[in-house]
């Protein structure tokens, strides 16, 4: 697994996969850290954290219990603040160089966007509760990548909610993560358009997530239940969702929690061609549509933004 840790928490035997700083101050990837003068060289480098590889390295299991083991002191809500905007802002730069690869034809490359799992999973508990509010400040040639990273905050925040495991709410952040990869193939004249959308334009849109699960389809290590997510987010429990028309018992249950999330972001999120709706607002709306809608999974993700 990939785990960003602070520059200060290396030890020998941890397998290092990048410092995060420029290659000039430090370019060596991927090597077991064994060395005296490698040790010095990262710790006196401008990067403040390195990327560590805890499935290899004869240390591994050591390094994964220093991760686990780690505390520090709690965050102000200042502090907390800047940490939120600085991860939000990291997530969706990595974000986006991932998803225009990928659109481009170019491999996925898990080593590049588990940072941002890593990162939302690990934050301070001060400093989580914050992503949603920094999440709604949507720069409008991001919106894409900006409404992926916020849905993936809130599927990994509302999984944790649920009770589901380590391994399955990790997953249901790399699905918020990849869930709108299609989108990226439309024009975003027509994405932003400010005026009623023609039946043409409607149906390309709609379009998007068959676009997107054609492209994770072609890259081997993403999860089954990811392209699932992909495909089906969509859905609605009376059928009346797109793109398959699937209704209840076909709608498996991350696909709901996926569906969830999705709108009620982009309810709550500034568009060109609208308002963000409150909380409330965009809460009572599903709630109220419980024949599209999981209306327990609604009232769970209510629960979980006003705590």
């Amino acid at each position: 697994m990939l785990t960003r840790i602070p520059k200060a928490d290396i030890e020998k035997g941890m397998f290092v996969e990048a410092v995060e700083c420029s290659e000039t101050m430090f370019g060596k990837r991927r090597f077991v850290l064994e060395s005296d003068s490698d040790m010095s060289a990262i710790l006196t480098c401008p990067a403040a954290f390195v990327l560590i590889n805890t499935a290899f390295g004869a240390d591994r299991l050591k390094a994964r219990s220093a991760l686990k083991t780690r505390t520090r002191a709690p965050l102000s809500p200042a502090e907390a603040q800047v940490e939120a905007a600085a991860i939000v802002g990291r997530s969706v730069r990595v974000l986006k160089s991932e998803l225009i690869t990928m659109v481009t034809g170019g491999d996925f490359d898990m080593a590049g966007i588990a940072p941002v799992v890593d990162e939302i999973t690990q934050a301070d508990p001060t400093t989580s509760s914050l992503f949603f509010q920094v999440t709604r400040l949507k720069h409008k040639d991001e919106t894409t990548f900006q409404h992926s990273l916020a849905v993936g905050i809130l599927m990994g925040k509302l999984g944790e909610a649920l009770d589901l495991d380590t391994g399955t709410i990790e997953m249901l952040i790399l699905s918020g993560l990849l869930h709108d990869v299609g989108k990226l193939t439309i024009s975003k004249d027509i994405l932003q358009k400010q005026g009623p959308l023609t039946p043409v334009e409607r149906k390309l849109i709609q379009s998007h997530p068959r676009r997107g699960h054609q492209i994770l389809q072609k890259h081997a290590g993403i999860p089954a239940e990811v392209l699932e997510i992909c495909l089906h987010h969509h859905e609605a429990l009376d059928g009346s969702g797109y793109p398959s028309r699937l209704s209840g018992p076909q709608i498996g249950p991350l696909v709901r929690i996926s569906t969830v999330c999705d709108v009620f972001d982009a309810l709550t999120s500034a568009r060109p061609y609208k308002r963000g709706w409150t909380v409330a607002d965009a809460l009572t709306w599903m709630y109220e549509r419980n024949t599209i809608f999981d209306r327990k999974l609604v009232l769970r993700l209510g629960a979980l933004i006003d705590s």
